[in-house]
């Protein structure tokens, strides 16, 4: 039987929004694995034609350098930094193999973008109202070119004010964070748009596995505006997840379970919770350790982390964040390693976040 690729894209796009995560191999039923890659030439390829995000560990330099000539094959011209990393999550897959961006570009054999000063007032400020929202706030000085930005001088000489007196000037009063601070209506559409793609109210889980690909808001910026993330499914209209899952099937109630430790690579009674599922339902299933069990999920993460894995686990946390995390918000995230691990390295909170200073401060002069 012969496929079309927008039948097989359709499909890889169904089983995204059935997930919450790209398709792996195994989640293939209705399609083949070979038939992507006849297609496509790689299942790879297929995602990355999908406009899915691709775990990273696989990407080849046939990914990435296809990836950029389709785009440019797509949008007539060829992609910005910033377009990169909304794809890929990462600047260093590209730094890594092939130096700067021009470099990938030419490698790809699309044309080297035009100087900045071509750029319109629209596009500038557009492509910085862009990189806002995928950091969480306003970049900072040295951000700018590894985010495919004008520098911030050329945006003072073209507007005659910085990069966040301009933002401020457009409305977004606070720089602090900049999706802190859109509106409680913008947030409200931006759910309701996301209930309507997925086909059903989504969970803190979901909502935050589309943000980490996407331009959508975090479940963080939710309950800093609504204070809760069911005060905000109440003001969207919708049933909070807590009302919605009083009647979950053992079943269901397994599969949230499966899905928190997929996300999170832990399982506890805290996070179940979170993710509305309710102590009585825990308690059902004869506790913490027997769901693990029925999952097969070790009942004690005996893992030994580095130096440089809490560095990691750190640095995740600033990026998610948009500055040094305190204890508090790096638990609330429940980054790997845990808070204790990393004090048990670095003797104390303060001395760890030096660290991360100074790694943050390499990799921007890399």
């Amino acid at each position: 039987m012969k496929y079309s690729d927008e039948e097989l894209i359709e499909y890889l796009k169904e089983l995204y929004a059935e997930l919450g995560r790209p398709p792996v191999k195994r989640d293939l039923k209705k399609y083949s694995y070979d038939a992507y890659r006849k297609h496509f030439g790689s299942f790879n390829n297929a995602l990355i034609k999908a406009g899915l995000p691709v775990n990273r560990r696989f990407y080849s330099d046939a990914d990435i350098l296809g990836w950029i000539q389709n785009f440019y094959k797509t949008n007539g011209r060829s992609p910005h930094v910033s377009d990169f990393i909304k794809q890929f999550g990462d600047s260093k897959l590209f730094r890594n193999r092939w130096g700067t961006w021009a470099n990938t570009l030419k490698t790809a054999k699309v044309p080297v973008r035009a100087s900045f000063k071509s750029l319109s007032d629209d596009e500038m400020l557009d492509r910085l109202i862009e990189v806002c929202k995928m950091l969480g706030r306003v970049p900072k000085r040295l951000e700018f070119s590894k985010y495919g930005l004008p520098s911030p001088t050329t945006y003072i000489e073209h507007f005659g004010m910085s990069a966040a007196n301009l933002l401020k000037k457009h409305g977004y009063i606070f720089i602090y964070s900049f999706r802190k601070n859109m509106s409680e209506d913008k947030l409200i559409d931006e759910l309701k748009e996301i209930a309507e793609l997925l086909g059903h109210v989504p969970s803190t889980l979901e909502m935050d596995r589309l943000a980490k690909n996407s331009l959508y808001s975090t479940t963080y910026i939710y309950k800093k505006v609504f204070g809760s993330w069911n005060n905000a499914l109440k003001k969207a209209g919708f049933k909070p997840n807590s009302e919605v899952h009083k009647g979950l099937s053992d079943e269901e109630i397994l599969d949230i379970a499966k899905k928190i430790y997929e996300a999170y690579s832990t399982l506890n009674a805290k996070l179940m919770v979170e993710h509305g599922v309710t102590i009585s339902q825990i308690g059902r299933h004869g506790g913490i350790t027997r769901i693990k069990k029925t999952l097969n999920i070790p009942c004690n993460d005996r893992t030994k982390y580095t130096k440089n894995d809490c560095i990691n686990g750190l640095n995740e946390a600033y990026q998610y964040f948009g500055h040094l995390p305190s204890i508090n918000e790096y638990n609330s995230r429940h980054f790997k390693p845990s808070y204790k691990t990393i004090i048990k390295h670095f003797r104390t909170w303060n001395k760890a976040l030096e660290e991360l200073k100074k790694f943050i401060n390499f990799l921007s002069q890399t």
